[in-house]
């Protein structure tokens, strides 16, 4: 009877040392893998401790959020500095026309800025670069502009005829055109008030005419003083 229990009982199918051998490749691998799945935590929390502290220092996916917003902010401010500029043209253009000059006060803009261009008739007489008194009200209005605007820089440009002059005061037009520009900039600096780094004199004589001078009147529209805003 003892012989036959003893038969029942199964054999093993392998060897004693393979179960053991088994059993320490499945420790082995779940060791692994809680050090595979402890390595990913540590990327992940290595990836927000990086981007916290690129953040922090306003570099990378951070910096790129701030600079969208300041653009905004920059592209909003000059949306709303053009829209003034506009409402400051109109008065401009209104008083230009209650003195008579209408047609001696141009504006355009373009994508570099605002261009005022004040024709010689309102400012100077021929061949001179003093300003008239007709011309005040407008200059400092102009004068007012400038300094209410955020502009980086004002070019004040004087332009001349192509017809020649030479007397010991101006022994060119290069001279007059010079001269012009800066009678304008003295009296926006003097009389107006505004800050002196705002505004650079140029003088351009006749090289840079905006009608063929071959005719007087022409020549009238070449005779001129221009203030570039810059933004």
């Amino acid at each position: 009877m003892a012989k036959k229990e003893k038969e029942d009982v199964e054999q093993p199918s392998s060897p004693a040392w393979m179960t053991t051998y088994g059993d320490m490749m499945t420790l082995l691998l779940c060791f692994f893998v809680l050090l595979l799945s402890f390595s990913n935590i540590d990327k992940v929390k290595f990836s927000m401790s990086m981007r916290a502290l690129q953040g922090a220092l306003g570099v990378m996916p951070r910096m790129k959020k701030v600079n969208r917003s300041t653009q905004t902010r920059i592209n909003s401010d000059k949306v709303i500095d053009k829209m003034k500029m506009e409402e400051k043209i109109q008065k401009l253009k209104e008083l230009a026309k209650s003195l008579g000059y209408e047609e001696e006060v141009t504006v355009l803009f373009n994508e570099g800025g605002l261009l005022i261009r004040l024709g010689n008739k309102v400012l100077f007489d021929l061949g001179k670069a003093k300003l008239r008194e007709q011309a005040y009200p407008i200059l400092e209005f102009v004068g007012n502009t400038i300094k209410e605007h955020d502009a980086d820089d004002v070019i004040v440009g004087g332009h001349t005829d192509n017809l020649p002059i030479s007397s010991s005061e101006y022994p060119s037009n290069w001279e007059l055109s010079i001269a012009r520009s800066l009678s304008v900039v003295k009296f926006m600096i003097d009389s107006v008030n505004v800050p002196p780094e705002k505004l650079i004199a140029a003088g351009f004589s006749e090289y840079h005419p905006i009608a063929p001078n071959d005719t007087p009147t022409n020549r009238q529209k070449n005779r001129r003083v221009e203030f570039m805003f810059n933004w």
